[in-house]
C-alpha cells in the first residue's frame, strides 16, 4: 500500500466512525507528517496519526457506539480487543488492530470521547512523509 492509499484508507474509516457519533469533533489533520515504523524484513517506514475527541454521550449511547464500531471492524477481519474499566467514569475502550499496524481506539467517558490511531505502515525510502 502506498502513503496516499494508507491515508486515505484510515482517513475513510476513521471518517465513518466519527459518523457512527454525530457531533461537535475537533478537526483531524490529515496532512501532519507521519513517524517512523518498522516494516518486514527490519526496514524502516512511515505511519500516520489521526486524533480527534468530542463532549461525550449518555451512557447507553456510548455503548451501542462500541457496538457499532466492533460490528464494523469485524466485518473487515480486523482484531478487536473492549475493555471497560467498571469506575465512576464509565471508562470504555474499544482497540482495533490491522494488518501493517494499523491501530485505531475508541475511548468514551463521563467527560470525553477520544478516537485516534496509526495508520499502516507504508514503505516510505525518502522520509518524505515525516
Amino acid at each position: 500500500m502506498d502513503p496516499e492509499q494508507a491515508r486515505k484508507e484510515y482517513l475513510d474509516i476513521f471518517t465513518e466512525v466519527q459518523a457512527l457519533a454525530p457531533g461537535d469533533w475537533t478537526k483531524v489533520t490529515p496532512d501532519k507528517p507521519g513517524g517512523v515504523c518498522v516494516r518486514p524484513l527490519g526496514t524502516e517506514g512511515t505511519k500516520v496519526s489521526f486524533d480527534s475527541s468530542r463532549s461525550p454521550l449518555s451512557l447507553e449511547e456510548m455503548d451501542a457506539l462500541h457496538d457499532k464500531v466492533k460490528t464494523l471492524f469485524e466485518a473487515t477481519g480486523f482484531t478487536v480487543k473492549q475493555e471497560s474499566d467498571g469506575g465512576p467514569n464509565f471508562v470504555r475502550h474499544t482497540d482495533v488492530f490491522g494488518p501493517d499496524k494499523f491501530v485505531m481506539g475508541l475511548t468514551t467517558g463521563k467527560y470525553e470521547i477520544n478516537l485516534g490511531g496509526n495508520t499502516r505502515c507504508f514503505a516510505d525510502p525518502e522520509g518524505k512523509f515525516r
